[in-house]
């Protein structure tokens, strides 16, 4: 099978399709798989899909996509780079990224670069922050953002006047510095709704007196009055559940003794008998009937 695909190599005049196929998945020598896409690639490149699909797997990926980039015929194998993809080769998903920038499928990219993630994420967001497309500078600071460049992601939207993405990617810088940034940009920029919107989103990480007072001095108190409210209502909550936490507790067991005590001393219980007073006799007087068939002293 080695000679028979060699032949058909050396002799184009020789060559048929079929045959070139079924004995190309017989070879031994691995190098022969490369020599094919070679001579497709030069003889016959509309069947060059075809024959990756049939190699494929056999083949080394990367060793492939190096093949095809030397030669500049990337496009031509797509189908076979997307078939492959799944492998999550970084060779692969960068020649794929490549091929949907130049086609300016920014859709396709976006899919790629969420679902494989192995390739240089910081240099596609370099390729891409300066696209004349909107969508692909959104996916050059989605990119920033995904590898913890958030002040490089933000300036980024904010220059394509994308706030809704930078309020986004400030929360989830969750930096008080970052947010007290933004919120004096849309200041400057006297962007009320944005603002608001920032307070809202960014809520956990914003310092208190610098809304206010970004507030009060640039007539916002309106757009302020939100988070002052939700702020109020979270401290008031937290306060009563550190009183609630930090009251003295009474123990149980003195609660007992303490409550025994109190019913004694109101006739609540039984009451004990000390002297005769308690009986309603004199002092130094017997009972009712104890003198009786005795004598008087002295008699």
């Amino acid at each position: 099978q080695d000679s028979a695909v060699k032949l058909m190599i050396e002799h184009p005049t020789a060559f048929q399709h079929d045959l070139f196929l079924d004995c190309c998945q017989k070879v031994r020598n691995t190098e022969i798989y490369y020599m094919s896409i070679g001579f497709y690639l030069e003889m016959q490149p509309m069947q060059l899909t075809r024959l990756l699909q049939v190699l494929t797997p056999n083949l080394d990926h990367s060793r492939v996509v190096h093949q095809l980039r030397k030669s500049e015929n990337l496009p031509l194998a797509a189908p076979y780079l997307k078939s492959v993809q799944k492998e999550n080769l970084t060779a692969v998903n960068e020649a794929l990224n490549e091929l949907y920038i130049e086609e300016e499928d920014y859709p396709s990219l976006r899919t790629s670069i969420d679902d494989f993630d192995n390739f240089d994420q910081l240099a596609l967001a370099q390729k891409t922050e300066k696209h004349e497309l909107l969508e692909f500078r959104r996916i050059a600071a989605y990119l920033y953002k995904r590898n913890t460049r958030y002040a490089q992601s933000i300036e980024l939207s904010k220059g394509d006047k994308m706030f809704k993405d930078a309020i986004e990617t400030t929360n989830d810088s969750k930096s008080a510095e970052l947010v007290e940034e933004l919120l004096r940009y849309f200041v400057e920029q006297e962007d009320k709704e944005c603002f608001c919107a920032t307070l809202f989103t960014c809520y956990q990480y914003v310092s208190p007196d610098v809304a206010i007072e970004l507030a009060w001095r640039n007539n916002m108190v309106d757009f302020v009055m939100p988070y002052i409210v939700q702020y109020t209502k979270h401290l008031h909550a937290k306060i009563a559940t550190l009183d609630e936490r930090t009251a003295p507790k009474v123990d149980e067991e003195e609660e007992q003794v303490s409550q025994a005590a109190a019913a004694m001393m109101y006739g609540d219980g039984p009451m004990m008998l000390t002297d005769g007073m308690q009986m309603g006799v004199a002092p130094g007087m017997g009972a009712p009937g104890m003198g009786m068939g005795m004598g008087a002293p002295g008699m």
